[in-house]
């Protein structure tokens, strides 16, 4: 079943961000993931939005999800990412009963 990784980042070095977010997508396509949100365009409809950053990625499958998530190939990028910005991730199915 289809499912997402949904990102909220709060970012501290902007510069390495960059980095990140460039370097990032090599990562997510080499486990099938592709990006539908990928924003720091946000406008808080309900609550705060204490964010600079919102990421959707779409998997085939939550195996792949956390395949990826959990990786080699993005172990460098994570330990990147965890030095320069805080972040709220989750993974979700497409489907929730």
């Amino acid at each position: 079943m289809t499912s997402y990784i949904i990102s909220r980042v709060s970012i501290s070095d902007s510069n390495a961000m960059r980095d990140y977010m460039a370097d990032a997508p090599e990562s997510v396509y080499a486990y099938g993931g592709k990006y539908l949100v990928r924003t720091g365009d946000i406008e808080a409809l309900e609550g705060e939005a204490a964010y600079e950053r919102v990421v959707v990625v779409e998997f085939p499958d939550k195996e792949k999800a956390l395949a990826w998530y959990n990786s080699e190939d993005y172990r460098e990028l994570r330990d990147l990412r965890w030095r320069s910005a805080d972040a709220h991730i989750i993974c979700v199915p497409a489907e929730a009963g």
